[in-house]
């Protein structure tokens, strides 16, 4: 598996995925559209190991994209639109139609996303948990769910 990690990171800063994520980023249509992609993948038991990592770097994306929050480091923000992209692109390193096998590469991404922005993800979570809306109950149960990683508390 570390190989496969190792493999994935080298691919993943040596490709177009931050590229592709400013420019997503510069596009409130194209983000929508890619939350949309990644709600999706809430469901595929593959990412299960991942999910609390992925929902914790979906709703970090979405809550500053919708201008909830704004305590964030741009360049970090880009790192994880790339992994996000990543992740939803069927045709990456291992190819997702691959049962089980084809998330391998995502999984491994998103938990090596998650340790290298511990501190980010970090102020993000606290921040989060402060300012929790409970007047969107489907939100706030999802956003719940998301608990510190093991790098984080």
């Amino acid at each position: 598996m570390k190989e496969i990690k190792d493999e994935v990171v080298r691919r993943f800063k040596a490709g177009r995925w931050q590229n592709e994520a400013i420019d997503y980023l510069s596009d409130s249509r194209k983000m929508k559209s890619l939350l949309g992609l990644v709600m999706h993948l809430f469901g595929k038991r593959a990412l299960w190991p991942v999910l609390r990592d992925l929902l914790l770097l979906y709703y970090y994306v979405k809550d500053i994209v919708e201008g909830r929050y704004r305590n964030y480091n741009k360049g970090k923000l880009i790192i994880v639109v790339g992994v996000l992209l990543y992740v939803v692109s069927p045709l990456d390193l291992i190819p997702d139609f691959l049962a089980f096998t084809g998330f391998l590469d995502d999984a491994a991404l998103i938990g090596y996303t998650v340790k290298v922005l511990d501190g980010e993800l970090d102020r993000y979570y606290k921040w989060n948990k402060a300012h929790r809306r409970s007047s969107d109950s489907e939100e706030s149960d999802a956003k719940a769910a998301v608990a510190p990683t093991a790098g984080q508390a």
